[in-house]
């Protein structure tokens, strides 16, 4: 499976850019949360000038129109009111807005609703939790009923937007050609499922909503300290200068901290592999006592991806260090300012209250314009890995829109050859022609191309140069959808999945009825042992079938091709793991198939070959010979008489 490689400045705009296509049909969700988090952000920039009222006026016992500073054009309506009354007055309405206020909004700044949890330690600081944490992001500015709901309604669209791209990937992934997991890692792919796609949520939100949020909180509050600070004007610069020295001590970062979240990446989807690879593979490492080796493998894998994601944290821990120094910096610088203008009596005691909450909401606001940039890095490598798995092309992108309305009758193949990408020749220039009604054996050594040449017809691959003709048609011209229909194939290694006996079987064709599945079972000779499992044909397999034996499974992978109507059957070693009175039955069912359909066997037992109408020898990805099994007996320095005499050395009856 393809790694990501690093990513330059051009490439994470085009991966934002796409990710914002993608996130562009839930764009009216994205206002209503926008909207949401500026009512919020309103009642949170209103809540410090009710303490300011209570310490000047109640407290201080000032007029309600005599104050230092004058109050902003958004909070005067409310000051207006409270002319007239009388301290308690005022202390008891003060209490009313305080109480509403809990209920509505509870705490306020960063670390209300979802953050909260994100950030919890038990959450775990590997990429693939932090990743799934992602998954279920949401946060709000407030709490109380409004912080809530805004929370609960963020939540539920990063759901669907997760989902929908989870869902695409998945897709993609079993839609991609058979040769492009013959050398990759599934693990990989469950990774990229499962821990990459989450990082859409904050490229998401990163871009669509914090900067509003986070630009309407700072011109909102420098605007107002312009208003009721002017006095003092070291407040007014600093409120300016807190966004862009928290920006630019971002920029230097990014580079570095991309490079550093792409290899936790990598080494965490390689720690899923192996895990993968362990537990598909349980039975021959326990057998072969490689439980060490296995536990010592996955352990090395482990501290690599927690060692890489460390280095990806020292970024985030020197950030926040170098934007700490920044804040310190500028609170320090106008402490004394402050200091003074409340002894000269040109700010209130009650101001000090208003000054601490909007400078810790410029600096909090700040910080996160800050950020954005430098937490994009890590978002975008996961976008990359997800967007490199759906840019791949898939089968259907091989195949044309043709759709006859006829079945296949006659296959042909002409001079057909394949490699693959690590440049292996499997089929050089093959030619070949076969008729429904015929059983069509393929016969050679192992690694000779008889498995590539099945994937060729069945569509799996696509050969170069040469066609694959169903009648009249090149394969190349038809819809996926009817190359699936028109064939049935079983693999030379049966596969099994966790559902029920008879939806093992009808997964070849899903229309089957109860007589269909029991039919196919009966002729490929599992109706015996099925019927002896606790639940019959309605018994789970659980996971990979592992409470049946290897020929059980392949009775099972037979009778699903069985039950397909598809004109052309295909079977890679299908008597391999039979026992040979079950094979007999087979075979001879076999004849009975090819009366409606064109059977490929593929196999190395003469008992199976030696019944078929043709028997083709292949070598070295060439046909060698062809003709039926008297014939090419007859040739006494023939490729398939040595194969045979080979057979009957190691004591097979012919």
């Amino acid at each position: 499976m393809l790694q990501g490689d690093d990513i330059g400045t051009a490439e994470t705009f085009s991966l934002v850019g796409r990710s914002l296509r993608f996130v562009w049909p839930y764009r009216k969700q994205i206002v209503v949360k926008i909207l949401l988090s500026f009512a919020g952000l309103y009642l949170v920039l209103f809540l410090p000038w009710p303490m300011k009222i209570l310490v000047d006026h109640v407290v201080m016992g000032l007029p309600i129109d005599q104050s230092p500073t004058p109050y902003p054009p958004y909070v005067q309506p409310f000051v207006d009111s409270l002319e007239g009354l009388t301290p308690y007055e005022i202390l008891w309405v003060i209490v009313g807005i305080g109480i509403l206020g809990i209920v509505v909004i509870g705490a306020f700044g960063t670390g209300a609703a979802g953050d909260r949890a994100s950030d919890s330690l038990e959450q775990g600081l590997d990429t693939a939790t932090q990743s799934e944490n992602q998954a279920n992001t949401s946060n709000s500015r407030v709490s109380g009923l409004l912080g809530l709901f805004e929370y609960r309604y963020q939540l539920r669209t990063t759901h669907r937007i997760n989902h929908r791209l989870r869902s695409d990937i998945y897709r993609r992934l079993m839609s991609l050609p058979l040769t492009r997991f013959s050398d990759a890692s599934i693990g990989d792919a469950v990774y990229r499922v499962m821990y990459d796609t989450p990082s859409i949520s904050r490229v998401c939100y990163d871009i669509l909503v914090l900067p509003l949020v986070n630009l309407f909180v700072i011109f909102a509050a420098i605007w107002t300290m312009q208003y009721s600070f002017a006095d003092v004007p070291s407040l007014v610069m600093v409120a300016w200068l807190a966004a862009p020295l928290m920006l630019v001590s971002t920029l230097l970062m990014t580079g570095a901290t991309r490079r550093r979240s792409l290899a936790s990446r990598a080494a965490g989807s390689e720690t899923t592999a192996t895990i993968e690879e362990g537990m598909s593979n349980i039975v021959a490492v326990q057998s072969l006592g490689a439980n060490d080796k296995q536990r010592d493998h996955f352990a090395s894998d482990s501290d690599e991806s927690f060692s890489k994601f460390r280095s990806y944290t020292l970024m985030v821990v020197l950030l926040a260090l170098v934007q700490g120094a920044v804040l310190f910096g500028l609170i320090f610088y106008v402490f004394f300012d402050v200091v003074d203008a409340l002894v000269d009596n040109r700010m209130s005691a009650g101001d000090y209250a208003v000054l601490y909450t909007y400078f810790i909401q410029i600096a909090t606001s700040a910080a996160g314009i800050g950020a954005i940039w430098f937490n994009l890095q890590n978002n975008v490598a996961g976008m990359q890995r997800v967007y490199q798995i759906l840019d791949m092309a898939v089968d259907a992108d091989h195949h044309g829109e043709s759709s006859p309305p006829e079945g296949l009758s006659v296959l042909t193949l002409e001079n057909v050859s394949y490699r693959y990408e690590d440049g292996t020749e499997a089929v050089n220039e093959v030619s070949l022609t076969a008729k429904k009604g015929e059983m069509i054996a393929l016969v050679g050594s192992t690694g000779a191309g008889k498995s590539t040449l099945a994937y060729a017809i069945a569509g799996l691959i696509r050969v170069t140069p040469g066609r694959v003709m169903f009648d009249d048609h090149d394969l190349r011209d038809l819809s996926l959808d009817y190359v699936r229909r028109q064939v049935a194939l079983v693999f030379q290694e049966p596969v099994v999945f966790d559902d029920t006996v008879a939806n093992n079987i009808r997964l070849g064709y899903v229309d089957a009825t109860r007589k269909d599945v029991v039919d196919a079972a009966r002729t490929a000779g599992a109706l015996s042992f099925i019927e002896q499992l606790p639940h019959g044909f309605e018994t789970r397999l659980g996971r990979s079938g592992n409470t049946l034996s290897v020929g059980q499974k392949q009775r099972l992978a037979i009778a699903r091709g069985l039950v397909s109507p598809a004109p052309l059957l295909i079977l890679d070693e299908p008597t391999a793991a039979l026992d040979p009175e079950t094979e007999t039955a087979l075979v001879s069912a076999l004849h009975q198939e090819r009366q409606r359909r064109l059977l490929i066997v593929i196999a190395h037992r003469l008992s199976t070959i030696r019944s078929a109408d043709r028997i083709v020898f292949v070598e070295d990805g060439r046909i060698l010979e062809t003709g039926d099994h008297n014939t090419l007996m007859a040739e006494p320095d023939g490729n398939y008489r040595r194969f045979v005499d080979l057979q009957m050395t190691a004591g097979e009856v012919v």
